[in-house]
């Protein structure tokens, strides 16, 4: 289940006391759009991305603005179409939609030898903060041997600083298949949970 839908991200184009203009950074997923609201009393800005001038604050926000794709995570620099306004310039920071890995069902492991790590969510910004593991392991009749906290008897989740998800890594210490679950909430607020992993130790 992904951790969320399409929606639109506010920029804010503001003027400080100094008279410096700033264009904000945000960050954003890659099914997300944008749209400009101008906050300056004093200028009318034309964002890069916008097809429309904003006058000065307070004026109407800007039309939905659709950010250039790329592979993410990456970067959008825009600035202002303005003669003389080139300098004014800020950032979209785009990231992967939080979302389970393609494959729940992780490729069958060994006890006691170490597995490969696998990447059990993909997308999202870092830090990511992980709660709720929760593991269950049975026996070939279907029978509960063991269950608790964590995600399973010598098996660990680890988070990217990178922006580029999670994955599981270590080596499982009982034969049986291990069912785990989690909850991910990523630096943007997004959050995953309720989705069911499964690993056949033999």
């Amino acid at each position: 289940m992904n951790a969320k839908g399409r929606h639109m991200k506010q920029i804010n184009i503001t003027r400080n006391s100094n008279g410096t203009v700033t264009f904000e950074t945000v960050s954003i997923d890659v099914t997300d759009n944008v749209f400009f609201t101008n906050l300056d009393p004093q200028q009318a800005h034309w964002p890069t991305l916008s097809t429309n001038q904003l006058g000065k604050a307070p004026s109407p926000n800007s039309s939905q603005c659709t950010v250039p794709q790329g592979t993410a995570p990456y970067q959008v620099t825009y600035g202002c179409q303005i003669t003389g306004h080139q300098n004014e310039q800020g950032i979209i920071n785009v990231y992967g939609l939080l979302a389970a890995a393609d494959d729940t069902t992780l490729p069958q492991a060994t006890h006691g030898v170490p597995i490969t790590a696998q990447p059990v969510v993909v997308g999202g910004q870092s830090p990511y903060a992980i709660s709720g593991q929760l593991f269950q392991i049975t026996d070939s009749n279907n029978n509960v041997i063991q269950s608790g906290s964590g995600i399973g008897p010598g098996l660990q989740l680890k988070a990217s600083t990178n922006s580029t998800g999670i994955s599981v890594s270590g080596t499982p210490t009982v034969v049986g298949t291990y069912n785990f679950t989690f909850t991910v909430n990523d630096a943007m607020g997004a959050n995953l949970q309720q989705v069911q992993y499964l690993m056949k130790v033999v």
